[in-house]
């Protein structure tokens, strides 16, 4: 597997800015900007402990935010554990959600695509 750079957040900017006080015309006329996030006319607000959990994880020599690698890449042979499908051997295709996880199986002489909670599938063969 080979580490490549991504934006953790692509076409966001976060700020701290309080659009009682504080014109929000500057952020919404800024090159590239598409708008700002709102929930009915309010700016979206993030909680300060989420961006303190993202701060938290900068690497200090260079400012990155490492992310493990995912556990099963497209491909991987894994096992369901649980379930009507239990002792089946499946090949992960993606995750489907936060909790569901993608997988082809063979059911009764043909191939099948199949949705199970993740807690379903164990772990490689």
């Amino acid at each position: 597997m080979r580490e490549r750079i991504e934006c953790l957040f692509p076409n966001y900017l976060f700020l701290r800015a309080d659009p009682e006080t504080e014109s929000l015309a500057p952020v919404r006329s800024t090159r590239g900007s598409l708008g700002l996030v709102r929930f009915g006319g309010t700016p979206a607000r993030v909680p300060d402990a989420v961006i303190e959990h993202i701060q938290s994880r900068l690497d200090p020599g260079d400012g990155m935010v490492r992310l493990d690698a995912p556990a099963w890449v497209p491909g991987t042979p894994v096992r369901i554990s649980e379930g009507p499908l239990s002792g089946i051997a499946a090949i992960f295709l993606s995750t489907d959600g936060v909790d569901r996880v993608r997988m082809l199986v063979e059911l009764l002489g043909s191939v099948r695509e199949v949705v199970l909670p993740r807690q379903q599938v164990a772990a490689r063969i």
